[in-house]
């Protein structure tokens, strides 16, 4: 398993550098898609489920381009100050919320992405409202360069969520989804662990919105804000098996699919997408409830209990026959 994730991962990065636009776009949408599943994968690990991801990533949007502009910056230097951005939100959101918890918690998070969306177009002045923002053509590096940050981000958000599985803070997060009370007795500091969760969490999804930004060349705060980059960050961790560390990247790649797969059968119909995830949120969650990456764990068993040999019998006294 170890083997084919590292295989993956070199897989991904050696694409970068085919001369295949069309691949190198689904390429790129599967990479930023990974970031955000694996960030919202690793605050539901902590029974935090986030309905506003999007926030993350429309702040991490913004920071790049806004610190592009002003200053000049590359995309590696504007990465870091959507990083920064993207954490720092995570602290404040942890902070505030408190001990919320549940539907109380999700419905925090949907109500500061929405916030956001609409602060954002009411200070023209500072984001350019709904006219929007351009980055400067200028700064723009070239494809390839995009692609190869986008799958090299991709591979260090499953690193980080592997150091994560490593460490005791996934302990100290499972616990915490179990029962927090029970956890607090045992000594963990329920609102340290959430801060430190959400500040990651909300650092990765803030570096996928600033690699994307700089993809596209232009924000606003529909396009920042939307709640389809909540909805795709929802839908791949569960598709593909919440609360693991392949869930979200298997997810992924089938969600970008799926995706491409209407747009070319049903492309003159209206939210056929949406109907699509839908029906695939639904299917997961009765039928499918540790996702793809379940289904594939329970066949591994089966095939090695199947090859098990049954123990021998013995018959009569001593074991004799």
């Amino acid at each position: 398993m170890v083997a084919l994730g590292v295989l993956s991962a070199l897989g991904l990065v050696a694409s970068t550098f085919w001369d295949a636009p069309q691949i190198n776009n689904w390429l790129f949408r599967a990479s930023t898609l990974i970031m955000l599943a694996t960030s919202w994968n690793l605050m539901a690990n902590a029974g935090l489920v986030s309905l506003g991801h999007s926030a993350f990533w429309g702040v991490g949007s913004y920071a790049a381009i806004m610190s592009a502009n002003a200053w000049s910056g590359s995309i590696l230097g504007t990465l870091v100050v959507a990083l920064l951005a993207g954490a720092l939100m995570g602290l404040i959101v942890a902070a505030v919320t408190g001990g919320l918890k549940g539907i109380f918690f999700a419905i925090s998070t949907l109500a500061l992405s929405e916030g956001l969306r609409i602060s954002a177009l009411m200070l023209p002045d500072v984001t350019s409202g709904a006219v929007g923002l351009f980055l400067r053509q200028d700064l723009r590096p070239s494809q390839q360069t995009l692609y190869l940050v986008a799958a090299l981000a991709a591979v260090a958000s499953v690193g980080v969520a592997i150091l994560i599985s490593c460490s005791k803070l996934q302990f100290a997060s499972r616990a915490m989804r179990d029962n927090e009370a029970a956890a607090q007795m045992l000594g963990i500091a329920p609102r340290r662990q959430r801060m430190i969760i959400v500040a990651i969490s909300g650092a990765m999804a803030s570096a996928a919105g600033a690699i994307n930004a700089w993809y596209g060349g232009y924000l606003d705060p529909e396009v920042a804000f939307t709640l389809h980059n909540t909805i795709l960050a929802q839908i791949a961790p569960i598709l593909g098996g919440i609360h693991t560390l392949a869930g979200p990247v298997i997810g992924s790649f089938a969600i970008i699919a799926l995706s491409e797969g209407t747009r070319i059968w049903f492309g003159n119909m209206e939210g056929v997408s949406q109907m699509t995830f839908g029906l695939v949120l639904v299917v997961c969650i009765l039928f499918l409830p540790r996702g793809i990456e379940g289904v594939m764990h329970r066949r591994k068993k089966q095939q090695a209990t199947a090859g098990t040999p049954a123990p021998a019998l013995a018959t009569g006294r001593g074991g004799k026959s």
